[in-house]
């Protein structure tokens, strides 16, 4: 027995792995913060992390929360729907979140109430919501979406896009430019902006109202443009908005 420390001692120590240089691959695993939005007393941060299913070729988005008071607070995941949650906003009251998300099949306001609960659907629209924000007196949202500006109503919008959905030919014409924004094609729709009532429960009520369908051209501008383009006033009675202006040179 009195061998076996020496023999302990001895024996090779576990080498460390080899060294390896940074990746492509491990930079698509890489997991990205955004949007983070503090909570009107400032206690709390609520965020996004976008994370990469590399197997299944796809990435999601998760909303997260982290306690600013404790120093060695752990983040706290929110949601881990396998839909697409994003944009955070905080109620006024700090009791709750709104936030977008797909888990309804399309592109929605959602609420989830942090002192327990499932999320609540906020919005039904016929169209997706591209963008959106609320109001200081959280008693509406303004939001984004892509229409057709000779429709009288979102309604209209969607069944145009159910019949083109439904049309056999792919060829497009345009009669003047830009054509293409990115890596999407020019739908003839422009983004518009609209405010919609919430109700005492914090879902939608009434109908939208457009606030820039009157104007030629995206607000917010594509393809990049979001709610960083348009403000609410601070008593919640007028919006500051960009638009990107199309006509002849866009």
């Amino acid at each position: 027995f009195a061998a076996l420390p020496l023999a302990v001692a001895l024996a090779p120590a576990a080498l460390p792995a080899a060294p390896r240089g940074f990746t492509a691959d491990d930079l698509v695993r890489l997991d990205r913060i955004s949007d983070p939005r503090l909570s009107p007393d400032g206690t709390h941060v609520a965020y996004v992390v976008r994370s990469t299913d590399l197997a299944a070729n796809r990435g999601r988005t998760d909303l997260w929360l982290l306690d600013l008071k404790a120093r060695d607070a752990s983040p706290l995941r929110l949601t881990s729907h396998e839909a697409n949650d994003s944009s955070p906003r905080w109620a006024t009251d700090g009791r709750s979140l709104y936030f977008l998300s797909t888990r309804g099949g399309s592109s929605q306001v959602w609420r989830l109430p942090l002192d327990g609960g499932e999320a609540i659907a906020v919005t039904e629209l016929p169209v997706d919501v591209d963008s959106f924000e609320l109001s200081p007196r959280g008693d509406r949202i303004a939001f984004s979406a892509g229409v057709f500006r000779d429709c009288p109503d979102l309604a209209c919008t969607a069944k145009r896009l159910e019949e083109r959905a439904k049309d056999k030919g792919t060829g497009r014409t345009f009669d003047g430019l830009f054509v293409r924004h990115w890596d999407t094609w020019a739908s003839g729709q422009r983004s518009v902006l609209h405010s919609l009532a919430l109700g005492a429960d914090g879902r939608a009520t009434g109908a939208p109202v457009a606030l820039s369908r009157s104007l030629d051209g995206d607000a917010p501008s594509k393809p990049f443009g979001g709610d960083e383009e348009y403000a609410f006033s601070p008593d919640g009675s007028r919006i500051a908005f960009a638009v990107r202006v199309a006509g002849r040179e866009e």
